[in-house]
This record gives C-alpha cells, sequence and structure tokens, in this order.
C-alpha cells in the first residue's frame, strides 16, 4: 500500500497490486485468534502521511487496525489498483524484453481464469509479501484426532466452553491467545519449548479529550508520535550491546516484574520454568498486562518438558506425562526463513533465487534490491526486521529509497538497475558483522536466526541508522545497467 501510493503521489505511476487473500491487509485481515494486538502504539504503527487521530487506545487490536488500512486502502484507490484473490506464483526476467513475467493464479472458483494461469510484464517489481505468512505446523501434530487450530486461521465459530484445550507455543500470539481462552475452557495446558521474556503493556484508552486534541491540533499527534519514536529508539542501546548497562538493567527490571506476578498470585514455582537467563531481546519480548497472570490459574498447567509424542487426543512429553485435550491450539508461529512459499523468483542468468536463499543466509544491498534481480525490489525482507521499534517506519524508507531509485532510472532513461555484486557482498558482510555482541547473538534459539546460525530477519542498529543508510546511494559505484 505503501509503495502503490508513493508511486503515484511522486511519479504518478498507478501500480497494480495483487493479493492472494479476498481482502488487503495482509498480517491484519487473516489473523484474527482473540486478543490479537499490535505491540507498538498505534500512533506509531501508522503511516506518517495519513496519521489516525482516532485510535481508540494505545495499543490497537486486529480489527482497529484492519479498519484503519482499509480506510486509507479506500481513500488513496488501493481497491482499484488491486486484484484480490490472485497469487502470483511465478516471477522470471526476461534478459531480451528488460521486463519481469509474472504467472497469476486466480483463486476465484467463479472466476474463469482459474482454470488457466495468466501471464504479465512489469517494468518494476515490489516485493511486499512479508515474513509472518506461512504458517508452521509441526509433522508431529497431524496425529492428532480432536480439533486443530492455528493461530493464523482461526476458527471463530468454534465453540471452546468446557473443553480441555493445549496451547503450543510461547510467542506472541501464544501470549495474546491464552488469557483470553482461559477464562472460556475447562482447563487450558500450555505447552512451551522455550521461555520468554514479558514485560508490562500498560494498556489505557484514548480519551475524547486527547482525539479531539489530535483531531485539531495535528501538530500535537505529530509531536506525540516522534516521541514514541525516539523514546523506542533511544532504548536500541539495549539490544545493540548485550552487556551494556541499560541491557543489564532491563534485564534486571524484568526479572523483578515477572517474579513478582509469580509470587503475588501463588505460584513462585513458575519463575524458574519461566523466566528466561538470556538477554533481554534475543528473542522477541512480550508484552502483556494478563499473560503471566493467567499462567497462575487453577484451570491452566504449564508444561515445559518436550512433547515426546502425540497419539488420538493424547499428548506426551519427555517426563512421562500425558494430557488428553480436546482442542490443539498451534501457535507455532510462521517460517521466517523460507518466506517464498511456492512463489518462484528467477533473475538473470538462471538465478534460481529460492534455491540460493535456501542454501545460504540471503544477502541483499541496503535490504531493499538484490544482484541478480533487476529493478526488483523487496520490502520488509531479510535484514529490515525490527524487535525495539515500528516496521512501519522501516517499509516507508525502503519505499523511498525504491521510488528514488525509478525516478533516477527515468531520468537518465535507464532501462534496468541492480547492484553490484562487489556492492551487495561488502554490504552484507558488514550487517553481519555488526550483530556481534548484540542480544540477538546471546544463545537463545529464536525465529531471528537461520539454520547457518546468522541473524536473517533483523536490521542490526536503531531505525534511524537504517533511514540513513537509505537516504544516499551512489548508484554509479554501486549499481550496474543489467
Amino acid at each position: 500500500m505503501a509503495a502503490a501510493i508513493q508511486l503515484k503521489k511522486q511519479l504518478d505511476i498507478t501500480a497494480e497490486i495483487f493479493e492472494a487473500t479476498e481482502d488487503i491487509g495482509g498480517t491484519w485481515h487473516y489473523n484474527t485468534y482473540p486478543g490479537c494486538a499490535c505491540d507498538i502504539p498505534s500512533h506509531l504503527y501508522s503511516f506518517s502521511f495519513e496519521l489516525n487521530p482516532n485510535w481508540s487506545k494505545k495499543y490497537s487490536d486486529q480489527k482497529e487496525i484492519h479498519d484503519y488500512m482499509r480506510y486509507v486502502a479506500k481513500k488513496y484507490g488501493i481497491y482499484e489498483q488491486t486484484e484480490l484473490s490472485t497469487k502470483v506464483i511465478r516471477a522470471s526476467w526476461i534478459e531480451g524484453e528488460k521486463k519481469w513475467e509474472l504467472e497469476l493464479q486466480r483463486q476465484n472458483a467463479k472466476d474463469k481464469l482459474t482454470d488457466k494461469n495468466q501471464i504479465k510484464y512489469f517494468n518494476f517489481v515490489f516485493s511486499s509479501i512479508g515474513g509472518l505468512r506461512i504458517p508452521v505446523i509441526p509433522e508431529q501434530f497431524k496425529s492428532f484426532t480432536g480439533k486443530i487450530i492455528h493461530s493464523a486461521f482461526w476458527d471463530n465459530n468454534y465453540d471452546f466452553t468446557d473443553k480441555r484445550v493445549a496451547v503450543i507455543g510461547s510467542g506472541a500470539s501464544a501470549v495474546q491467545i491464552i488469557p483470553n481462552l482461559a477464562a472460556e475452557v475447562k482447563h487450558l495446558y500450555s505447552f512451551q519449548r522455550t521461555p520468554s521474556w514479558v514485560g508490562p503493556r500498560y494498556q489505557t484508552k484514548h480519551s475524547k479529550l486527547l482525539k479531539m486534541l489530535f483531531r485539531y491540533f495535528p501538530f500535537i499527534m505529530r509531536l506525540y508520535r516522534a516521541c514514541l519514536f525516539f523514546y523506542r529508539d533511544f532504548r536500541f542501546k539495549a539490544w545493540g550491546d548485550a552487556n551494556s548497562w541499560l541491557a543489564r538493567a532491563f534485564k534486571s527490571n524484568l526479572r523483578k516484574h515477572m517474579l513478582h506476578l509469580f509470587e503475588t498470585h501463588g505460584r513462585p514455582d513458575l519463575a524458574e520454568k519461566l523466566i528466561p537467563d538470556f538477554p533481554v531481546g534475543c528473542k522477541r519480548i512480550l508484552i502483556s498486562d494478563d499473560y503471566c497472570q493467567t499462567l497462575c490459574a487453577p484451570n491452566v498447567t504449564v508444561i515445559t518438558s518436550n512433547i515426546t509424542g502425540v497419539e488420538d487426543n493424547e499428548i506426551s512429553t519427555l517426563d512421562g506425562a500425558k494430557a488428553e485435550v480436546d482442542v490443539l491450539v498451534l501457535a507455532t508461529g510462521f517460517d521466517t526463513i523460507r518466506i517464498f512459499g511456492q512463489f518462484q523468483v528467477y533473475g538473470r542468468n538462471g538465478l534460481h533465487l529460492n534455491e540460493l536463499w535456501d542454501n545460504e543466509t540471503p544477502k541483499t544491498f541496503k535490504t531493499v534490491t538484490v544482484h541478480g534481480l533487476p529493478n526488483y525490489f523487496f520490502l520488509l525482507g531479510p535484514g529490515s526486521a525490527l524487535g525495539h521499534n515500528s516496521v512501519v517506519v522501516m517499509i516507508e524508507s525502503q519505499v523511498e529509497f525504491a521510488v528514488k531509485m525509478i525516478r533516477y532510472m527515468i531520468k537518465n532513461k535507464f532501462e534496468s538497475l541492480e547492484p553490484k555484486e562487489k556492492s551487495q557482498e561488502a554490504y552484507s558482510s558488514d550487517v553481519q558483522r555488526r550483530f556481534k555482541g548484540t542480544v540477538w547473538t546471546g544463545g537463545c534459539s529464536s525465529w531471528y536466526i537461520n539454520e547457518h546460525g546468522n541473524v536473517q530477519s533483523l536490521w542490526p542498529g536503531s531505525v534511524m541508522s537504517f533511514i540513513k543508510m537509505l537516504k544516499t546511494t551512489d548508484y554509479k559505484a554501486d549499481y550496474s545497467e543489467a
């Protein structure tokens, strides 16, 4: 959406958008599990060019965020540019034409084109598929004979009343699901392979007066947004240096917070199981005002022993325990390493990006472009996710970088540009070097790290450093005409 809007605003280019599902919104369209919400303040998790004075609370839920996105889509004509229920299953660079060939697969059963894939050609492609799109469903759970629900494909019609429920996972979705399910079910089993740091959410509602001030005095809203941004970016020191006083202080304070919750709710025994030892931020920090409290409830059992088998509707663990349940809730997250799924990308000289990135840590130039893929721009791809601030700011910076490059190409009448291999190698090596000493290499198991032991998903610096990095580019030194 950001790319399409800026291309129209700045270059008067009307892009075509292909969306695999039946509505826009991505993550905020198909994740509808109970408690689904953002862990970044709403006023920061929104487009800088379309601030919203009407956010109802500090951290908005899925529905409010999706409604905001649909409002923006309608205002800027995004729906008119978008082919919904349309998957892009292949992108191939056609050297002779200097264009990308996209193969499209319609999903609508009533559409006559479903029997035959459609081919379209484009001068530029923006890859906006995101990293949280392919659900992880471990093989060992496929033999379960009861009801199975993955957090990404929630069944909102299912009645959990008086059911015995197992929730697998201890990440962001589990932290939101568990408090909402526990009050409804007969018994809830929380299976946790590794613990997570959980901080207070401090959720607050925005008063009518505050919303009125934001509406009639937009500069106050922008000032508030700026304060949220710089406060979070200032704290990057706690993630960027695992041995800094700030990192130690964060760890000490969070430990005290979690210990206090377990002790005051009568379950000090959970502290040893659920308070991590690794640096804060090594895995994504979770925020909640009711998660730790819920784990202490009498109808909740926390199981940290590894699952060894699933037979019928019974789950066995390494310590010999067994749990018989009616419903299996998989809060097992997404495959953030192999992000393409069925989508295949072929660049110049036979380059098959899927195979290349399966066999080695993905390399990009400044997170947006890749050697061998002319005129192809990644948004929120490898190396541009965050653990401390809003990814919307990252996306807008990447869009600005891509728009500037297209403007440069139009001005100089270049048909195609791609980063030089040496520039990409130098950039990628520097990024991996900068992860040394950060909390993300602190020894935990997280979705940030790939099978090669490298941090694949994240940017190793502050957001301000990311913005600065993308501000200027020496096209003659770092790019070549394909």
